[in-house]
């Protein structure tokens, strides 16, 4: 196993960061970053829509109750 990886040297393994790493780095945590506030943004429209969608619901659940209650069935 020693051979194996007798060929790397241990001054080769440093990571020096350069300006083209460090502009890489802004790069990916912007792009991260904008996809997250996207992420709530479209989160927070879906949950709005939501509640209008059951907002609108409710109400034409109870404009037809009280249309129900108005003209009772014949059945009675």
């Amino acid at each position: 196993m020693t051979n194996l990886f007798s060929y790397v040297k241990y001054s080769e393994a440093s990571f020096q960061m350069g300006n083209e790493y460090f502009a890489l780095l802004v790069i990916t945590s912007s792009i991260w970053t904008l996809l997250w506030l996207g992420y709530r943004k479209n989160k927070i429209n879906d949950e709005k829509k939501m509640k209008e969608k059951q907002a609108r619901i409710r109400a034409k659940t109870d404009r037809r109750r009280k249309l129900e209650s108005l003209y009772p069935s014949k059945n009675k």
